[in-house]
């Protein structure tokens, strides 16, 4: 390692004659190309591409995306899939915030187990809790039963089921976890000194939170805003199972042109789309957010 001459600011700049430092780097370059930009390129090329007959074309051309702008259905369903992902995840917020504030902030005995309670639905299958919810707002269901039990109800409320409704309260449920842990780890990591400080020039609880508490924890807000909005935005199974025709999102639209219809090429344009638009949340994310507390860097 060499030493060359100071520069403007009176630093030395360290010039490294070993390429170690390079060689090391090699292996999380390569993971990168390999699981995340490699399949994004292709992807992206197959989009370009033209189903014709049974056979795909390599002619490249843009008639998926122009098919996706000419069609009202598609964008109908794509404004319905933004507009639940972002009830589900307002929701989430609101679910989340006065979990993680309690339990980071008021509880001191205890507090771990409260922490894996919350996130204990994650070690459980995707799938198994999909189905319980459905089992929970059927016709036969819990809330039904209950509220027939109590004489509330002499009919099952048919709009648990099968809409826009079951889909968002669910992804909601799913979203949860992963809301309240960049919340959690935000808000724990406030210095109690800080809130001592608001308190000793006059602030109450509720000024204290406005001013201090909020603004300090606005990464983590935004890091789990940001995580329930693109895992509800790209779901399809959640839509399969209890949305029924009315609570079809995109995910459910490009799953059928990949799986039923064999049409790779418009089903690649669909999911880039919702690639570009998770790609934008993340950005302006990480612009209003501070980069301590991100997920992603």
């Amino acid at each position: 390692m060499k030493e060359l001459p100071n520069n403007k600011r009176g630093k030395k700049r360290v010039l490294f004659d070993k390429p170690r430092s390079y060689i090391m780097g090699i292996p999380v370059i390569f993971w990168l190309l390999t699981i995340i930009i490699t399949p994004v390129i292709l992807m992206l090329i197959m989009s370009f591409r033209q189903k014709v007959g049974y056979d795909i074309s390599n002619i490249l051309t843009l008639s998926n995306y122009l098919e996706i702008l000419k069609k009202p259905s598609y964008v109908k369903i794509l404004l319905r899939s933004f507009r639940i992902a972002l009830i589900a995840s307002t929701l989430a917020i609101f679910a989340s915030y006065p979990l993680a504030y309690y339990i980071s902030r008021k509880i001191r005995k205890g507090r771990h187990l409260l922490f894996m309670l919350i996130i204990a639905p994650l070690w459980i299958s995707y799938l198994v809790r999909i189905i319980a919810w459905r089992a929970i707002l059927g016709n036969k269901g819990l809330i039904n039963s209950t509220l027939m039990a109590l004489g509330l109800i002499k009919e099952p409320l048919s709009f648990l089921l099968y809409n826009q409704f079951a889909v968002a309260i669910t992804l909601t449920y799913i979203a949860i976890p992963f809301v309240f842990i960049p919340l959690y780890t935000a808000l724990e990591k406030i210095p109690v000194n800080l809130i001592d400080a608001a308190r000793d020039l006059g602030a109450n609880e509720f000024h204290t939170f406005i001013n201090v508490i909020l603004p300090l924890c606005i990464p983590g807000l935004l890091t789990g805003f940001m995580l329930a909005f693109i895992i509800s935005l790209g779901d399809y199974i959640i839509p399969m199972q209890l949305g029924g025709t009315g609570g079809m999102m995109l995910g459910n639209i490009i799953w059928s042109q990949f799986g039923f219809a064999f049409n790779w090429p418009l089903g690649a344009a669909l999911g880039f789309v919702l690639f570009s638009i998770a790609a934008v949340i993340l950005a302006i994310t990480q612009k209003f957010g501070s980069r301590e507390g991100m997920l992603y860097e």
